[in-house]
């Protein structure tokens, strides 16, 4: 059953859609963003307080697009900052020595090999904390499971990690 904020969400949606995805085409750096731009503004609306009914409607949505694209513009300045370094023609990068490359290849098959030692819901609760940087919160919500529980199984997966390698700390 949808209630009444979800079901004024879903009309404002319809009836918005267009018209965000005419704003993001007209100012979005990369085009191919366009429909994500537009989710992204539907996504915050879900977390925000609808007022029961608008003034200007557009006008709101716009606002909240403006906020949307001006985060996008941050996330992308700051992701691409370090591209555009001072350009050194005299030093050639011959890369990690060989023996760094074996001990590293070495210790990802030991984590590998510990992780798959793992229960399976352990392993996952890790890999979404972990490895993908999940909120605690939102790996219990993706498992089912309570925050405590998320936050055992964790815990659990990093104590078997440090004993499994024990002999790689430095």
């Amino acid at each position: 059953m949808i209630d009444d904020a979800e079901g004024r969400l879903a009309a404002l949606v319809q009836r918005q859609r267009a018209r965000l995805a005419r704003f993001f085409g007209q100012h979005a750096p990369d085009k191919s963003e366009v429909p994500d731009l537009v989710q992204d503004v539907f996504l915050k609306l879900t977390r925000t307080e609808m007022p029961e009914a608008f003034e200007n409607e557009a006008s709101y949505v716009i606002s909240v697009a403006r906020s949307v694209l001006t985060d996008h513009h941050r996330r992308r300045r700051v992701r691409y900052a370090g591209e555009h370094g001072e350009m050194v023609d005299d030093i050639v990068d011959m890369g990690p020595p060989i023996d760094h490359v074996l001990d590293n290849r070495a210790m990802a098959q030991r984590v590998r090999a510990a992780l798959l030692d793992l229960p399976e819901r352990t392993r996952d609760v890790f890999a979404l904390k972990t490895l993908q940087g999940m909120r605690m919160a939102d790996v219990a919500d993706a498992l089912n499971v309570s925050l405590s529980t998320a936050e055992k199984h964790h815990a659990r997966a990093l104590a078997h990690l440090a004993a499994r390698l024990i002999d790689y700390r430095r």
